[in-house]
């Protein structure tokens, strides 16, 4: 797998001195000066470490990192600025951002960072390579003979509860059990994840069938 590294920066002095300690450290270097640029290119790596400026001309990172996460759940993202202020790095987290770092950083501290991080995405890789059927809990993912599909938090909660009682049907009340007080589950909210579930899993050949009088069943 390559160690490629994505880079969504706009000050040219700060990409070439990226670029020259992450190569020297044997990634692979993908670089973009703006998030056009980015979002119009072809090829981009399918796996990778992100680092994403906060300030870039059009587009801000926080909105960068959003769009992302729509359809890239695993992927390390690290939001690089000069904003130190608590509410800002936390605005910076909370848009889907791994890590925060701070302009200017320690390059041997952020060499580090990126290698512990790229390592967790060779791992995921390696999980989708096996044949079978995995749960990435961290991602709200499930991924079957290495295609993976993405859930909402609330999906997912369903769907590991059918996936862990295959043997037998699960009623409306027992996977209402498995939400927190507060989240409000209702018959009819579990009614309606079931159908977006059946649309997810059954683009990966897993199906969840309706026991009359009982309730759902997961099927592989």
């Amino acid at each position: 797998m390559k160690r490629s590294v994505v880079i969504i920066e706009d000050e040219k002095d700060i990409v070439e001195t990226l670029k020259f300690f992450l190569e020297k450290n044997q990634f692979e270097v993908v670089p973009y000066n703006s998030a056009e640029e980015f979002f119009t290119a072809k090829n981009r790596p399918d796996f990778g470490v992100y680092l994403v400026d906060w300030n870039l001309p059009g587009i801000k990172g926080t909105d960068i990192i959003k769009t992302i996460r729509l359809k890239d759940k695993l992927s390390p993202i690290f939001m690089i600025s000069a904003y130190s202020n608590p509410d800002q790095i936390v605005e910076g987290l909370r848009s889907g951002a791994d890590d925060y770092l701070t302009k200017p950083f320690n390059f041997d501290e952020l060499m580090v960072r990126i290698t512990n991080a790229h390592s967790k995405v060779n791992h995921l890789q390696e999980n989708l390579m096996n044949i079978g059927i995995k749960l990435i809990p961290e991602a709200h993912s499930v991924i079957k003979d290495g295609v993976i599909v993405s859930l909402t938090s609330r999906e997912f909660i369903i769907f590991k509860h059918l996936y862990e009682n295959q043997a037998t049907p699960s009623s409306r009340d027992q996977l209402i059990e498995q939400f927190e007080k507060d989240m409000e589950m209702t018959a009819r909210n579990i009614d309606v994840h079931i159908f977006a579930l059946r649309k997810k899993v059954g683009k990966i050949n897993i199906g969840i069938e309706t026991v009359w009088g009982t309730g759902y069943k997961l099927v592989v």
